[in-house]
């Protein structure tokens, strides 16, 4: 699976990581919705940013987004520019959907289109039961993402608190 092309849409590649892509991880992991809406994703020095790439190209092995994070770039298709990011995790026993799009290309619709392709394939590819999309009440602009991509709004499972929506 090295250096591979997971899926492609209409505009983006959804590839694996590769060591190559530390800078702008890095760079991306700077950005205040990172910092507010995905702190864990907020890397203090380009070591710590090293090692999670490390982390999730040692999970490329093995795709079991039940036991651990399966994670993709997000890259434009002509350009080859790394825009962000898409990937499930173990959130309880459910599989969640995460991402984040450099806030330059916000507003474009990249989300949506990266979470559509990604969740049918993850369903179909992973035979996935459910992919659930959790988000903070107040972050409106993925919870709209969400929705676009197809998600509706369910009642949390877990321990989800008052204090977000939870999509499937």
């Amino acid at each position: 699976m090295k250096n591979k092309i997971i899926l492609t849409s209409k505009r983006l590649n959804l590839r694996l990581f590769k060591k190559s892509d530390l800078e702008k991880i890095y760079q991306m992991s700077q950005e205040e919705g990172i910092k507010k809406w995905l702190p864990d994703q907020y890397y203090q020095n380009k070591e710590e940013a090293a090692e999670v790439i490390d982390f999730l190209i040692n999970n490329y092995q093995d795709l079991s987004p039940q036991e651990r994070p399966f994670v993709l770039g997000i890259e434009l298709k002509e350009s080859k520019d790394l825009i962000g990011h898409i990937g499930l995790s173990p959130v309880d026993e459910l599989v969640e959907v995460g991402y984040a799009v450099e806030e330059k290309y916000q507003g474009a619709g990249y989300a949506t289109e990266a979470v559509k392709e990604f969740s049918s394939w993850a369903q179909k590819e992973l035979n996935l039961e459910a992919i659930w999309g959790i988000v903070e009440k107040e972050n409106f602009a993925s919870a709209k993402v969400l929705k676009k991509a197809g998600y509706s709004l369910a009642k949390s499972k877990g321990k989800m608190d008052k204090g977000y929506y939870c999509f499937v």
